[in-house]
């Protein structure tokens, strides 16, 4: 783990401007090194397993607006994802440029100056996850033959600076979800969050790849078929509460099934039930956030007939149960 110095350092580098450390003891809120400065507390941890890749959870509960700025630990010449389960973020990179994190979008990055600022809005948990691998340990894995996509990242420039947004698909949120799952603990522990990391890195890549594909074949909806999406989400979010039929939705369009699927992947990266479970798991946690309603009514709210299956999602979706979420607004 990284030192503390007079500039507040912590185990990812962060520095916080003009501030210093607040002395709390023991108090641990999970795996990792507390982290607390006015506005920001939570935990932090950073784990190099030794074979060129890293793994950084954070778990931050932002009160206030704040500011950091990171004091790069690696050698000149990585990659990483870098993925919101929940909260947004935004980074300031050494070359001026500003870029946004979110539970949809992530970052595909490498910047190897110093000089990086990330700043947290307030009023918001922050929960997320990053993998970072060396280009040798990457080429290694490739075979030494990767993909050409790849190309922007591998410069020998070590003042590379490359960032590039992410689409956040099912598969990513799901790795990032066990990664802070209850069931990551035991002796095993480092060898199964190795496990989720190179399987982390592996989907971000293959999704940074597919989308990279779609982006440069697809071609742009035509007007009518941009309705059709547009009204169909009007109505998702307008009924969450009610039985969503993808079926019924298509019909209602006067469209197959499949073309309808096809429109909604082109315009939201989702096929309408990815679209809708989506949705469906946002409202919820906005709710959850309130603290006015109970878990069941909440999950009556979005949908779901059945508390268990609720609350299963939710974890899954989130990393935490529904419960844990209205008892941190209760706290």
């Amino acid at each position: 783990m990284g030192q503390m110095d007079d500039q507040t350092q912590d185990a990812f580098g962060f520095v916080s401007e003009n501030e210093t450390a607040i002395d709390v003891g023991e108090l641990r809120l999970a795996d990792g090194e507390l982290f607390e400065l006015p506005g920001v507390r939570g935990r932090l941890e950073r784990i190099d397993f030794g074979n060129g890749t890293c793994l950084y959870r954070a778990e931050l509960n932002v009160r206030e607006d704040s500011r950091f700025d990171v004091q790069n630990s690696l050698p000149a010449g990585w990659l990483a994802g870098s993925v919101n389960l929940i909260g947004s973020l935004d980074l300031k990179c050494p070359s001026g440029r500003d870029h946004s994190m979110s539970s949809e979008i992530g970052l595909m990055m490498r910047i190897d100056p110093v000089g990086t600022r990330y700043l947290l809005p307030g009023g918001q948990l922050i929960r997320h996850a990053g993998v970072s691998i060396e280009l040798d340990a990457l080429k290694a894995r490739f075979g030494d033959v990767l993909p050409d996509v790849l190309d922007r990242f591998l410069s020998d420039d070590p003042e590379t600076i490359e960032i590039r947004p992410l689409r956040v698909n099912n598969k990513i949120r799901s790795i990032v979800s066990a990664m802070f799952s209850a069931q990551v603990i035991g002796q095993g522990r480092q060898f199964k969050l190795e496990g989720l990391s190179t399987l982390f890195l592996a989907e971000v890549i293959d999704a940074y790849i597919q989308q990279h594909s779609q982006d440069e074949n697809t071609p742009e909806p035509s007007v009518l078929e941009q309705t059709i999406v547009q009204d169909a989400i009007a109505t998702i979010t307008q009924r969450l509460a009610s039985p969503l039929s993808v079926a019924q939705l298509a019909d209602d369009a006067d469209v197959t099934e499949s073309r309808f699927n096809s429109l909604f992947k082109r315009e939201t990266d989702k096929i309408c039930a990815e679209f809708i479970r989506s949705e469906r798991m946002v409202r919820a946690r906005e709710m959850l956030a309130i603290g006015e309603m109970t878990v069941k009514q909440v999950a009556a709210a979005v949908g779901f007939n059945h508390v268990s299956n609720f609350s299963r999602s939710y974890r899954d979706w989130f990393g935490e149960s529904p419960a844990q979420a209205l008892n941190r607004k209760s706290n």
